[in-house]
């Protein structure tokens, strides 16, 4: 990447930073002053009552926040192979840092980082995006879904904050949850995360706790109620290693017998490692259960696979993913051939619906989107790569149907 691709990667992901102090000023006024406004939704084009295509094919999307190039790339899976969707990508107007697909697979939510966008797409049952509408004054860089499906869990870009909404499943509208509403303190995204990289959300599988990374800061350990998408703050901030640096997070889970156990993972840049927490399944607090397993260089995002068997690293810097088995006690052991190569700087890692593929999503380019099959013993072998549109792209940021 040249030195004007890097720079304007920095700027769309963590901001400029003499803009975003006073667009904190401002969003840490409206954030806890309890004003109503601070929720306001402003429909664009579509409106708040489309309702999405019911889709049941096998979709991936794909963020491109390069300046001037901002949208979203659609695929699908089929066949076999991956397949680029009509119209894409979809133009933005701003930097879609973070997406989440709604588990009924009808809509697209997007987050914008620093440019204070949120929007929802809806999926049309080809795959293809519908008109947008739009939530004002809010700035997510890390978006979550409930597995109920009835709530979006966001971690501000801006305000070092994580808040939540209620999602209608029959139209995509979002209303916001203001008692739901959770300082982060100590928490200043443009600061702590790395420049180029954002905060990251993991929840487990029973809903009852939420883990928010911020770089530098560490993780931060909230409790969570699905009945009405109550955030409670536990207080527990699990704080880096020294020198390291927070990113990715995914909770993975082991059985034995009729004994279920949670393990928070995180990947750590700076040192190189994934750090493993067993979760207290009666606070949510986590203890780190030995030392980091080292992964390539530059961790960025972890993905745990539906099987709950394989776990993979996106190594940013090292141009590769790292893959484990995952064994009792959260232990993670090394698959054969890894790591795999992947185009300049993987940033995110998603899996299909099916369960067979899983994709890398490469804001350095060479290419934009590389595709992976997974075999057994979890060895990933090429697929096909993609282009996510006209050079520059910087894609950053992925999501799939379930």
């Amino acid at each position: 990447m040249d030195k004007t691709g890097l720079r304007s990667l920095i700027d769309v992901r963590c901001g400029v930073l003499p803009r975003l102090a006073a667009l904190a000023c401002c969003g840490a006024f409206l954030l806890f002053a309890g004003c109503s406004q601070f929720f306001p939704p402003l429909n664009s084009g579509g409106g708040g009552g489309g309702g999405g295509g019911t889709s049941s094919g096998d979709y991936l999307y794909a963020g491109n926040v390069a300046v001037g190039n901002y949208g979203i790339a659609a695929f699908s899976f089929a066949n076999s192979t991956l397949n680029s969707l009509s119209s894409s990508p979809v133009g933005l107007s701003f930097p879609p840092v973070a997406l989440a697909v709604s588990r009924n697979n009808n809509y697209l939510f997007v987050g914008g980082g620093s440019s204070l966008s949120l929007e929802t797409y809806p999926i049309n049952s080809n795959g293809t995006l519908g008109t947008a509408f739009s939530y004002l004054n809010y700035s997510p860089a890390a978006l979550k879904i409930d597995t109920t499906g009835g709530y979006l869990i966001a971690v501000d870009a801006l305000a070092g904050t994580a808040y939540a909404f209620q999602i209608a499943t029959s139209s995509g509208a979002l209303s916001p949850l203001s008692s739901s509403l959770i300082s982060l303190a100590g928490c200043v995204p443009g600061t702590n995360v790395p420049l180029g990289l954002s905060p990251s959300l993991a929840i487990t599988p029973d809903d009852k706790y939420v883990y928010a990374s911020c770089g530098t800061a560490g993780i931060y350990v909230l409790g969570f109620n699905s009945s009405n998408g109550q955030l409670t703050n536990i207080g527990q901030l699990a704080g880096p290693t020294n020198g390291g640096a927070d990113l990715g997070l995914a909770v993975a889970t082991t059985t034995s017998g009729s004994s279920t156990s949670y393990y928070l993972l995180a990947a750590e840049t700076v040192t190189n490692g994934v750090r493993v927490f067993s979760i207290n399944s009666s606070s949510g607090n986590i203890t780190q259960a030995g030392s980091a397993v080292s992964t390539g260089q530059g961790p960025a995002a972890i993905l745990v696979d539906s099987a709950k068997d394989y776990v993979y690293v996106a190594n940013r810097i090292g141009h590769s993913i790292s893959g484990f088995t995952l064994g009792s006690g959260g232990t993670l052991t090394a698959v054969s051939n890894s790591p795999f190569g992947t185009g300049l700087l993987p940033m995110a890692l998603v899996e299909d619906n099916s369960h067979t593929y899983l994709a890398a999503i490469c804001s350095g380019g060479n290419a934009d989107l590389e595709t992976y099959t997974i075999d057994t013993g979890g060895e990933l072998s090429s697929l096909k790569n993609s282009a996510t549109g006209a050079d520059p792209t910087q894609a950053s940021s992925g999501a799939a149907t379930h």
